[in-house]
């Protein structure tokens, strides 16, 4: 110890510099290394709650205005809105044991065909291990993360970056699969949590844009769908 320097106040000093140290904590992980991270934390899940928005220009080819549901890849359970001219119809859908189950404002539940289901709102493959969103995050170019946000109470780092429209079309077939998107990731700042994400660009038409936002909840609750009785 140097002559002049008492050993109270050099231990004084010495504790200053851990307490200092340690209040930076680890640094931030960058945009990538975040959006990889989430996308294994979000794959892994065993089940969770969603909200799906589409705004601004859809047309009569994309009746779907809104989604909101539970899921356990590949199963789902979900009520939709549908926009048939200016009314808005709530159905709710069911992806369970490989089979697609409507049950409309009409009437019990029917078994669908693939082909039936893509006419209106085919939510197979929003959350696919290989081709949904949370597989799309690491197909993301370009990213860059934000200052810190809150979303639903949750303190996050929203990622933007873009995404070839044809790996977007792959998670939702109404989608254009021309050109790129822009795609914002809103992920836990102390974790991996995805709370949002949001899809902008001109995705029904060429010429005018749209947006889909995701919100999800209840990250790994267990989520258990089953096939409904018919009729």
């Amino acid at each position: 110890m140097h002559a002049g320097v008492s050993p109270s106040r050099g231990l004084a000093a010495g504790l200053a510099i851990i307490i200092s140290v340690s209040s930076c904590g680890a640094p931030t992980p960058d945009a990538a290394t975040l959006l990889k991270q989430s996308s294994q934390r979000m794959l892994g899940l065993s089940g969770f709650h969603f909200q799906m928005q589409i705004s601004g220009f859809t047309g009569t080819d994309e009746p779907v205005q809104s989604a909101q549901g539970d899921a356990h890849p590949p199963a789902l359970h979900a009520r939709v809105n549908l926009k048939e001219g200016a009314i808005l119809l709530e159905v709710e859908v069911i992806f369970a044991t490989g089979d697609i189950y409507l049950k409309s404002f009409t009437g019990g539940w029917q078994k669908l065909t693939p082909d039936e289901v893509a006419q209106f709102f085919d939510a197979r493959t929003l959350f696919d291990p290989q081709v949904g969103l949370f597989a799309a995050m690491r197909d993301t170019t370009a990213a860059a993360r934000g200052n810190a946000e809150k979303v639903n109470g949750h303190e996050t780092y929203p990622i933007a970056g873009q995404v070839s429209a044809g790996r977007m079309h792959q998670l939702l077939t109404l989608i254009r699969d021309q050109g790129s998107y822009q795609a914002t990731y809103w992920i836990e700042s102390q974790g991996s949590d995805l709370w949002r994400a949001r899809l902008t660009g001109n995705l029904f038409d060429a010429a005018k844009p749209a947006t889909i936002t995701f919100d999800f909840s209840n990250h790994d609750h267990p989520v258990s769908v089953t096939p409904p009785p018919l009729g």
